[in-house]
């Protein structure tokens, strides 16, 4: 089986019978029943990348191996601190009524757009908006509801492409996404954990081209990489094997473990 889903870079231990839970007040037995079962399943490890949660079940934490975020939660605000050798940065995530981010600021300030299905199809820098990333989507069914993404086209300031991704899925061999991520296709510092971006597919990745363009239009190069999984018992993916093709065949780039909560009793 092939399939995606890029993995970043992280590291601090943690066990995968051990989700660290935000402080709480003391509670009784059924409510530390209650808050367990709302964590059952949730990713804790993604490679180097530890993951955290509060009792309500939404991410807390984000660890690093030099860097780690913290999440609170307001109203349609997330917002994210960011710590590097104990300074912490503010990045902030605006969501819309239906809980779809429509603005974050990291570094820059990035606008999200929607389509009526609710999945996104453009974002662009908000002091530069030719500075953005286009993205298209294949229909699954007759009626719309399922559709994949199927490209992500990059463009600089001066409105210049200089990236282009297309998604492959295995056509009949394709395989269902049981805990999704945001691909790897936002804006840098832009958590690829938290779930606020519409859609993106109901499968997982198998295959990606990656197209690169001179700044005279001209294709520079293209790349094929491959995804390969294995699948626990609720067929979610607990490793990722990253491929790249080249002129020696298939080169592997990348292995990626995952590991997901589980209660000890």
């Amino acid at each position: 089986m092939k399939g995606i889903l890029l993995a970043g870079l992280l590291s601090a231990c943690q066990n995968e019978n051990d989700i660290k839970l935000a402080p709480q007040a003391p509670t009784g037995e059924s409510d530390q029943n209650a808050r367990t079962a709302l964590a059952v399943g949730k990713l804790i490890k993604d490679g180097q990348v530890d993951l955290s949660y509060q009792g309500s079940g939404v991410l807390s934490q984000e660890t690093y191996p030099n860097v780690y975020y913290q999440f609170t939660y307001n109203p349609q605000l997330i917002t994210a601190k960011r710590y590097v050798n104990g300074s912490p940065t503010e990045y902030k995530y605006t969501l819309d009524m239906n809980g779809r981010c429509i603005e974050t600021v990291t570094d820059k300030t990035y606008i999200y757009e929607y389509d009526v299905y609710g999945q996104l199809t453009r974002l662009y820098n908000k002091n530069q908006p030719n500075e953005q990333t286009v993205f298209t989507y294949n229909t699954v069914n007759a009626t719309n509801s399922d559709r994949s993404l199927a490209t992500a086209t990059f463009y600089n300031a001066q409105n210049v492409k200089t990236k282009a991704l297309t998604f492959g899925y295995g056509g009949n061999m394709a395989i269902p996404d049981k805990h999704p991520l945001n691909p790897d296709v936002l804006p840098a510092g832009v958590s690829k954990y938290l779930p606020i971006f519409g859609k993106f597919s109901s499968n997982l990745v198998q295959s990606i081209y990656e197209y690169k363009y001179l700044l005279n239009g001209q294709q520079e190069s293209i790349t094929q990489y491959t995804y390969s999984y294995k699948l626990n018992y609720a067929g979610k993916a607990t490793n990722i094997i990253v491929k790249k093709y080249s002129s020696q065949g298939y080169v592997p780039v990348s292995s990626t473990d995952r590991k997901y909560f589980t209660p000890s009793f």
